[in-house]
């Protein structure tokens, strides 16, 4: 309904249908799979996490500060947890974990499902590595509610870039120009709510309204087809895998190695 009260027809177009089917398809695969395994890695995280033996914070800790700076407090938290692996997915060997949420070449709230299975798991075991020793079991229901409304905000296709605010709070603008396909938005916005991670860390990138086309085509990811994106990690791990081996077998190996003068003079 936002979307019509702003003229955005394009939402009724076959080509928002086909992305909205290919998303729904990818989530649907998701919650598959996570019925399936979700219990043995929820169980493994845990070991693992305790077997790192990281300390705590006594839970009683939060008992006399307000709800609501908890909940900031957490939300701030787990938006840096979310830079640091974002960035990490944005590299050569963790893109193809994050490709299916770019891939969505009409990028709009319901983007935000848009996820393969294994970023989840990647997103989760971070969480539980950076965020666990906080012990505010009190905050996540809140902070989980705010993240979600808020990045299915930000992934809508409005002008609004919340003027003197926008360092702040991440807005529609600042994070559409994250899902351009252009190099010079490649790795930029990577905040999901606070944009002073990007300032600090140089990932910042705003020059005004994004009227940039959507999605990673030119990375080979399809936009409409589920089966492709699901695999799409898989076929490309093999694609990179075959190109070290490639370069691997060409480097020169000592055996074959020219001697040099010296050592020629040596053998000589």
């Amino acid at each position: 309904m936002l979307y019509f009260l702003f003229g955005k027809k394009e939402e009724l177009s076959r080509h928002a249908a086909e992305n909205t089917f290919a998303t729904a398809a990818v989530m649907f695969g998701n919650v598959l799979l996570l019925a399936w395994f979700v219990k043995d890695i929820g169980s493994f995280a845990q070991s693992a996490y305790a077997a790192l033996g990281i300390p705590t914070i006594d839970p009683a800790t939060w008992d006399n500060v307000p709800i609501v700076v908890v909940c900031l407090f957490g939300l701030a938290a787990k938006d840096f947890a979310d830079y640091v692996i974002h960035r990490i997915m944005h590299t050569r060997w963790g893109w193809p974990t994050h490709a299916a949420h770019h891939s969505d070449t009409h990028v709009n709230a319901l983007s935000l499902y848009r996820v393969h299975i294994l970023e989840w798991l990647m997103m989760h075991l971070n969480y539980i590595v950076l965020l666990t020793w906080l012990q505010m079991p009190q905050a996540i229901p809140v902070v989980m509610l705010l993240q979600t409304l808020h990045g299915m905000y930000v992934h809508m296709d409005l002008d609004f870039d919340h003027g003197p605010f926008k360092y702040v709070i991440a807005s529609p603008v600042f994070h559409r120009w994250h899902h351009a396909d252009v190099p010079e938005a490649y790795g930029k916005n990577l905040a999901g709510v606070f944009p002073i991670f990007d300032l600090v860390f140089g990932t910042y990138y705003n020059p005004g309204p994004c009227k940039e086309k959507m999605g990673a085509l030119s990375s080979g990811v399809e936009d409409k087809n589920p089966i492709h994106i699901f695999t799409y990690p898989l076929r490309e791990w093999a694609r990179l895998i075959t190109i070290e081996k490639s370069r691997w077998a060409a480097r020169p190996s000592k055996s074959r190695s020219v001697p040099t003068p010296k050592q020629v003079k040596e053998r000589g």
